[in-house]
């Protein structure tokens, strides 16, 4: 491991000193815990070939451990707190206005900024039974579709030094701000510190890190929310992209696919399945089952589900607008209830 990526080891010992604090009061499973705390050790085994380097690694582990114990007394209700639950009852409310009051202005508040409330029992058990509980749990893919949305809508700036850094901070500027509104959850704050990372080191000149910008994210996060190592989907968010970081690069190289088709496909099939060998032992743990469709549903409902951001958007905009407005509003409820029709055909098989 390379001195500037050491910070992978570090970032593991901290979190894991927070794990292992919090399961003194069982706030927490113990299998967890130990899987934690055994990465980190194997890590300290195979990287510390310096002694300053375990003394690190020892250091964080007592400050993650005091840091969760810091987080058990949660302060009250602050501005911002205040400032994001009032931003979203507003897109909330927006929401309905292009999607309607049914299932699928539910599935839309879901998908775009992460409430979950309107979403009866029904529809919540086919998603899960379906393998596509992550589609409306805010998530890196949110976050991933929006990036992306905002990249193709700037780069009509060009690609000088200047555009480069005005796109760049225009959509650092948006993500953040949308990270406000759906509440800071830890895998949207993943994402965007990730990209944030991401932009900002190009910019500098620095060399992309996935796994180098994954551990920044869970070190901030980590720091600012003791208690969100502790929630399954700060595990299932970290996991799927240490899953990403580490086994899909290997996995892709095995098959070697001449054609440009079959190499998206497989691609496609490679990234699913690096994320589910992470993430399968923790949704088996918590929940005692696992989704059997989930190959299928990463192919049909993904695609719907990131038509439905890139619509979201444009039908706010539009929405005041009479032939537009109601043509992408239209557009958007037909690839919302496409995707509910789309989940409980798969959730019955």
């Amino acid at each position: 491991m390379k001195g500037r990526d050491d910070i992978i080891l570090y970032a593991a010992a901290f979190v894991a000193g927070d794990l292992l604090s919090g399961a003194a009061g069982g706030a927490i499973r113990p299998a967890i815990v130990l899987s934690s705390v055994i990465l980190t050790l194997i890590l300290a085994f195979f990287t510390a070939k310096r002694r300053w380097r375990a003394t690190a690694v020892a250091a964080l582990l007592m400050l993650g451990a005091i840091n969760a114990a810091i987080g058990r007394y949660p302060p009250g209700q602050t501005a911002l707190t205040h400032l994001t639950e009032t931003t979203k009852a507003t897109v909330s409310y927006q929401l309905n206005q292009i999607a309607g009051d049914g299932s699928e202005g539910a599935i839309l508040s879901a998908i775009a900024i992460g409430d979950k409330s309107r979403i009866d029992r029904t529809l919540k058990n086919d998603f899960k039974q379906s393998g596509a509980m992550h589609l409306i749990a805010l998530s890196g893919l949110h976050i991933g579709v929006l990036y992306l949305f905002i990249t193709l809508t700037l780069g009509i700036l060009g690609n000088s030094i200047a555009a480069r850094r005005i796109r760049s901070a225009v959509t650092l500027a948006l993500l953040w701000s949308y990270a406000l509104v759906t509440g800071l959850s830890s895998s949207i704050l993943r994402a965007v510190i990730m990209i944030t990372v991401y932009d900002t080191g190009e910019l500098l000149g620095s060399r992309r890190s996935l796994m180098r910008a994954l551990a920044i994210s869970a070190l901030i996060t980590t720091l600012a929310s003791p208690d969100a190592p502790f929630k399954i989907g700060f595990q299932l968010s970290y996991g799927a992209m240490a899953g990403i970081g580490i086994i899909y690069p290997r996995l892709k190289t095995i098959l070697d696919c001449r054609s440009a088709l079959l190499e998206k496909i497989w691609s496609m099939v490679a990234l699913s399945l690096s994320c589910q060998a992470v993430t399968a032992p923790l949704v088996w743990l918590y929940f005692g089952s696992f989704p059997r469709y989930f190959m299928i549903t990463n192919f049909v409902a993904i695609p719907l589900t990131s038509a439905a951001i890139y619509l979201t958007p444009l039908a706010l905009i539009t929405k005041n607008l009479p032939v537009a407005g109601d043509f992408l509003q239209m557009a958007l409820q037909t690839s919302l209830r496409l995707l509910k029709t789309v989940i409980g055909i798969i959730a019955g098989l």
